[in-house]
């Protein structure tokens, strides 16, 4: 039961991926390609850094895509109620607000590090939100997925607001 919230998460990302819209071009980070071996790995979060941020070490998903996927780095923990995506990509911001099935994105700042905040998918109220950051090493989501069995009314821009800050600073300038 709760694979299949995770699996509306992983959906999400498989969607910005191109697997339900067509991505033109190369993906590009500052105007040169990354490959996938070049960017920031998420599965390296210590269990410090998950245990603060709500997360459960022990609950990992560290083959969220099922497939391999060329252009994502990606693992996820259950939080409570939620799941924890963290996820590098070689896409560029645009590409990330070219995506209709992510919307309402506004500018944040998470520990002094800017990044744009937005929800995933059409439910009202929305049962996913995620925060993206720029870096050297690939843009950096991280995301916050209403597990499917939950009865939780917390919002979950909140929860994703709430973890992030523990995250910022492992994240690559």
């Amino acid at each position: 039961m709760r694979l299949v919230g995770f699996a509306a998460g992983v959906c999400a990302v498989v969607a910005l991926a191109g697997c339900s819209e067509a991505v033109d071009g190369q993906p590009e980070a500052s105007g040169a390609p990354l490959t996938k071996e070049q960017l920031f790995d998420p599965c390296t979060v210590s269990d410090s850094v998950l245990q603060a941020a709500g997360a459960d070490p022990a609950k990992k998903d560290d083959n969220p895509f099922s497939v391999p996927r060329a252009e994502w780095k990606g693992c996820n923990w259950l939080a409570g109620d939620f799941f924890l995506s963290f996820y590098s990509t070689t896409y560029t911001m645009q590409k990330f607000q070219e995506n209709t099935h992510l919307h309402d994105f506004k500018d944040v700042t998470v520990g002094g590090r800017a990044a744009k905040q937005y929800l995933i998918g059409d439910r009202s109220p929305a049962e996913e939100c995620g925060i993206v950051f720029e870096s050297s090493q690939g843009r950096i989501t991280l995301q916050a997925n209403k597990a499917s069995s939950s009865k939780s009314t917390t919002d979950p821009c909140a929860v994703v607001n709430d973890a992030a800050p523990h995250f910022v600073e492992i994240i690559p300038k």
